[in-house]
């Protein structure tokens, strides 16, 4: 399993690649705008991205999740109540994602507004769990 957080030092937040290097895929959670990193990481791992998650719309940043799918040819995902108009499949709370050997969790965020989720990851493998939260 893949779990490699990235830091924006400048804004204070984090993105994520997740993935399978055996199944050769992987996924970015709220990508920076500079895609670069994500692009090394992936030659260096061995897969390609397939999907981009959106935790919520990012006041916070400006997300690089465009400019990534574009790169990737990666299929972008959002909550249905984000109001976005780019291209998109939406989720919603309990939605699962399967990349390779790993699946991906939409939990609704106690407090937040619907649209805001955590995601939580983990590998199917009996007593062996990375749970991460973007």
């Amino acid at each position: 399993m893949i779990f490699r957080q990235i830091i924006h030092d400048d804004l204070g937040c984090a993105s994520y690649l997740i993935g399978d290097e055996d199944a050769g895929v992987a996924a970015v959670i709220d990508p920076k705008l500079e895609i670069d990193e994500y692009l090394r990481l992936t030659r260096y791992f061995g897969v390609r991205i397939e999907h981009i998650l959106e935790t919520h719309n990012h006041a916070d940043h400006i997300s690089g999740h465009g400019s990534l799918a574009a790169a990737t040819d990666a299929t972008i995902h959002i909550h249905q109540d984000a109001g976005v108009d780019y291209p998109h499949e939406p989720f919603t709370d309990g939605w699962e994602l399967g990349v390779g050997s790993v699946t991906v969790h939409a939990l609704h965020t106690r407090g937040s507004p619907a649209r805001a989720h955590r995601l939580r990851a983990h590998r199917h493998v009996p007593r062996s769990r990375a749970v991460g939260s973007a």
